[in-house]
C-alpha cells in the first residue's frame, strides 16, 4: 500500500532558533502484515534524514486495564460533566443526585438524595426519575433546589465508569450500580429492619432543580414490578416535550407499599397506580443485616414493552458482578482505542487524558431500535448540542469510532426525513434550540471528505440541500442567495445574526464539497459562491486594539450597527455573536483563511493580530475558538502553533476543563492538543502542533492503527524539528485524513 504525504516545511526563524526543541513524530499504519512508518515534522530551522519504510507483524487490537485512570471527579464542576455509570453512548446513566447542584444534578460536597435514572450525560436537561433507598419513609422532595428529609450523608465513595457505589450514612445503607446498554443494576445492602422500616421510593416525577414533571407509575403486585412514563418538559430553553418510558423490578417481597403525591403531601396505602405531575410509588420490606436486595431498571424513548424487553433481556436475572464485568470490558477496549507509551508523564496526566477520553465516549446515546417512530435504522438521541459536538468530538470518533460516526448521520438523515431538519439539539425524540448555524452539515461533510463508509449519501444530500434551501438557513440569508443575515430579521432565540452568518457560510461550503463530490455540479457552485459572501459583514473601518477590519452586523436595509469588538451584548442572547464576541468570530472562515488573512493585512499582520489575541483573551472556555490557536499553520508559523496550543493546554487542569465539556467537546480538545494534530472539521485535513507524548497509538475501527512517535517530546520541548509520515519527510505543516486512513 503506497500513501502520498504532503510534507511541512518551516521557514526559518532566527529569534526562535535557541528555543527549538528536536522532534520527530511518526506515524505508522498498519495494513495486511506491513506497517508504514509516517514521520512528521521538518521544523523550522533543522532537517533530519528520512527513514525509510519499515515492515513488522500486524497486530490485533490490543486491550489494556484504562479504567482505573478515569477520575470522574474531574469536570464535575466548571466542565458539568455528568458523574454516572453507563456503556460507550449507552441510553441509560444512573447518577447520584444532590439537591442543590446545578446543571448535572450533582456535586461533591452535598448530602444525596438519591440516585436517578434518567440522565444526559450533559448539562441542563433530565434528571429524572429518582431512587431513594431508605429506613424509615420519606417521600417528600422539595422545591426550588432545597433539601430534603431524606437526603443522606456518604462515605466511600467510588464512581468509575462500569461501576458506582456509595455509604448512606444516615440509613447505613450501601447502594452500588452498573449498567448495560438500555438497563441498570442495583444493590442494595441494608441494616437489620423489622415492621416493613427498610423502605425504597421511586420518584419518576423529579426533575432537575427539583421541578416536578408529569408521570404515571403503576406497580404490579405479583410481578413486583413498576411501569409507566415520564413526560420531559424541563431542562434546555425550547424544552419540547419528549417521553421516556421505564420498567423496573425489585427482588424483594414486601410488606407494604403504595402511591404517592408530593404536591398534596399524600400517601395513598396499597394503591397501584397514579398519575401526575408529582407522584411516585413507595415499597416497604424487612432485612436481615447486611442483607443485599436488588433493584433492576430499564428506560425507553419508544414504549413501555420497549423497557421491559430491555430489561428482561439484557439482565435476565440478578448476577450484578456479571453486568459489572461486562462493563468493565466495554470500557477497557473502548478506552484502548488509544495507547500512551510514555513513562515519563505523570498518573495525573495520564488519569486527565483517560478521563477526556471516558467523556469524549458517553454522548450522544445510541437508541437504535428504540427510536419514538416507526423506523428500525441506526438512531441516536441526546445531541447536546452538534454546535459544540461538529468541531473536535466527531473529527476524534472519525479516527476511532467510524461507525458511530456512520450511523450518527444515518440517524440525522431519518431525524431530516422525519422533521424535515436535522437540529443542533435533538433531546428525547424532539428538537431543541439551534445555538449557531446548521452544523450537522459539517458533519456530513466531514465523513463525505474522509471517506467514512456506509452512509446513504442520497439521503445525506438530501438533508444538505434541505438545510441550504428550505429549512435551515434563515429566510432572509436564503432570498436571492444573499449570504449573510440581517440583524432585525430573526426571533430571539436565534438571534446572534453575525456570528451565524460565518457558520451558514461554512455550512454552504460544506454543502459545496459533497455536492461536488456526488456530481452535482450547479449546487456545487452555487453554495460555494454564497459561502463567500460572509464579505459583507466585514468592517474594514473598525478599529481594535491598533487593528483593522473586523465582522461586523447590519440591518436589512444594510446600514452597519457598530460595536466594540470586545464586547457581546447580552451574552449568548445577543442580537450580534453567540458566545463570544467579534474578536472571537472574525477568524472563523476555515474555507477562505487566504482571503481572510488579505483582510487583515498579510501574512505578518495576521501573525501579530493573532499572538495578541491568544495572549490577552482567548475564551478557550467555548467552542468558537478551538480552531484559533492552529490558525499560524496557515502563514508558515507552526512554532507559533505549538507554543499558543500548549498555552492554551495549560487551561486545562487536574480538577477541571476551562469550560462546559459539552458531550466531549471539550475533551477531545485537549486530547488532539496532545497527540500534535487538529482537525479542521469538515475538510480532508489536520494541522500539525507539537505533541506531548512520546508514543501514542491510535487504534482504528477498521483494524489499523496509527502510531505517533514523538522524539524527545516532553513538558519543555514542544516544537517540532523534523517530520516524515510513512517514510516520507513531510514539508508542509498539515497532512490529510486520506494520509492515514
Amino acid at each position: 500500500m503506497k500513501i502520498k504525504f504532503i510534507s511541512l516545511y518551516f521557514k526559518k526563524r532566527l529569534f526562535f532558533i535557541f528555543s527549538c526543541i528536536f522532534l520527530n513524530i511518526c506515524l505508522l499504519v498498519f495494513s495486511n502484515n506491513q506497517c508504514y512508518i509516517k514521520k512528521k515534522g521538518q521544523s523550522k530551522f533543522f532537517k533530519t534524514s528520512t527513514k525509510g519504510i519499515k515492515k513488522t507483524a500486524s497486530s490485533s487490537f490490543k486491550v489494556r486495564d484504562l479504567n482505573k485512570y478515569v477520575d470522574q471527579n474531574i469536570g464535575i464542576g466548571v466542565g458539568k460533566c455528568s458523574f454516572g455509570v453507563s456503556l460507550p453512548f449507552g441510553s441509560i446513566r444512573p447518577c447520584p443526585h444532590t439537591p442543590k447542584a446545578a446543571g448535572t444534578g450533582y456535586s461533591a460536597t452535598e448530602k444525596i438524595t438519591g440516585f436517578t435514572l434518567v440522565n444526559s450525560g450533559m448539562v441542563n436537561k433530565y434528571v429524572n426519575l429518582l431512587i431513594s433507598p431508605q429506613t424509615g419513609l420519606d417521600c417528600w422532595d422539595k422545591t426550588n433546589s432545597e433539601s430534603t428529609n431524606h437526603d443522606s450523608g456518604k462515605a466511600n465513595e467510588i464512581c468509575r465508569p462500569d461501576y458506582y457505589s456509595v455509604d448512606l450514612t444516615k440509613f447505613g445503607i450501601k447502594t452500588e450500580f452498573t449498567s448495560a446498554h438500555y438497563s441498570s443494576i442495583f444493590r442494595f445492602t441494608y441494616p437489620e429492619t423489622k415492621n416493613g422500616e427498610a423502605s425504597m421510593i421511586i420518584y419518576p416525577s423529579h426533575a432537575l432543580w427539583a421541578k416536578s414533571t408529569y408521570s404515571t407509575v403503576n406497580y404490579d403486585p405479583v410481578k413486583n414490578r413498576l411501569i409507566g412514563y415520564i413526560d420531559i418538559t424541563d431542562g434546555w430553553y425550547f424544552s419540547k416535550t419528549g417521553k421516556i418510558y421505564y420498567a423496573i423490578q425489585f427482588n424483594k417481597p414486601l410488606t407494604g407499599f403504595g402511591m404517592f403525591d408530593n404536591n398534596e403531601k399524600k400517601l395513598y396505602d396499597r394503591l397501584t397506580s397514579v398519575s401526575g405531575s408529582a407522584v411516585g410509588c413507595y415499597l416497604q420490606f424487612n432485612t436481615s443485616a447486611n442483607e443485599k436486595i436488588y433493584l433492576k431498571a430499564a428506560v425507553s424513548t419508544k414504549s413501555i414493552a420497549n423497557a421491559q424487553k430491555f430489561m428482561d433481556q439484557e439482565i435476565p436475572g440478578w448476577d450484578f458482578e456479571k453486568v459489572r464485568s461486562e462493563a468493565r470490558d466495554a470500557w477497557n477496549k473502548a478506552l484502548s482505542s488509544i495507547l500512551i507509551d510514555d513513562e515519563n508523564i505523570s498518573e495525573k496526566e495520564r488519569t486527565f487524558f483517560y478521563t477526556a477520553l471516558y467523556h469524549s465516549l458517553i454522548s450522544p446515546k445510541d437508541r437504535t431500535g428504540d427510536c419514538p417512530w416507526d423506523y428500525s435504522g441506526s438512531y441516536y438521541d441526546d445531541e447536546f448540542c452538534v454546535w459544540d459536538t461538529f468541531r473536535s468530538e466527531f473529527p476524534f470518533l472519525t479516527l476511532i469510532k467510524e461507525g458511530v460516526v456512520r450511523d450518527n448521520i444515518n440517524s440525522y438523515c431519518e431525524i431530516f426525513k422525519h422533521f424535515g431538519y436535522a437540529p443542533d439539539a435533538f433531546l428525547c425524540g424532539e428538537g431543541d434550540m439551534v445555538q449557531g448555524g446548521d452544523n450537522v452539515d459539517v458533519i456530513v461533510a466531514d465523513a463525505f471528505v474522509k471517506g467514512v463508509p456506509g452512509i446513504d449519501w442520497t439521503s445525506a444530500y438530501h438533508l444538505l440541500k434541505g438545510h441550504a434551501t428550505v429549512s435551515g438557513r434563515t429566510p432572509y440569508y436564503r432570498e436571492n442567495d444573499r449570504g449573510w443575515v440581517p440583524y432585525n430579521t430573526i426571533h430571539k432565540m436565534a438571534y446572534a445574526t453575525a456570528s451565524k452568518t460565518l457558520e451558514f457560510a461554512y455550512n454552504d461550503f460544506c454543502a459545496s464539497e459533497v455536492a461536488g463530490g456526488l456530481g452535482f455540479i450547479k449546487d456545487k457552485n452555487r453554495f460555494f459562491q454564497r459561502s463567500t459572501l460572509w464579505t459583507n459583514l466585514w468592517n474594514p473601518e473598525i478599529r481594535s486594539e491598533g487593528f483593522n477590519g473586523f465582522i461586523e452586523s447590519k440591518d436589512s436595509s444594510g446600514s452597519w450597527v457598530l460595536l466594540d469588538p470586545k464586547t457581546n451584548p447580552k451574552g449568548s442572547f445577543s442580537l450580534h455573536f453567540y458566545e463570544g464576541n467579534s474578536w472571537t468570530y472574525s477568524y472563523y472562515v476555515p474555507h477562505q483563511m487566504g482571503k481572510l488573512i488579505g483582510l487583515m493585512g498579510g501574512d505578518s499582520i495576521f501573525t501579530r493580530r493573532l499572538e495578541n489575541y491568544l495572549t490577552n483573551r482567548l475564551e478557550i472556555s467555548n467552542e468558537p475558538c478551538f480552531l484559533t490557536p492552529f490558525l499560524f499553520n496557515y502563514v508558515s508559523r507552526p512554532d507559533l502553533t505549538s507554543f499558543y496550543v500548549r498555552k492554551t493546554a495549560e487551561n486545562f487542569t487536574t480538577g477541571s476543563y476551562p469550560g462546559d465539556d459539552d458531550s466531549g467537546a471539550m475533551s477531545t480538545w485537549f486530547m488532539f492538543s496532545r497527540m500534535g494534530f487538529f482537525p479542521v472539521a469538515g475538510q480532508n485535513v489536520y494541522l500539525i502542533n507539537g505533541p506531548r507524548y512520546k508514543k501514542v497509538t491510535i487504534q482504528m475501527e477498521n483494524g489499523k492503527k496509527i502510531i505517533i512517535n514523538g522524539t524527545n517530546a516532553s513538558a519543555q520541548n514542544l516544537y517540532v524539528q523534523s517530520l516524515t509520515l510513512n517514510g516520507k519527510t513531510l514539508n508542509h505543516n498539515w497532512f490529510k485524513h486520506s494520509d492515514i486512513k
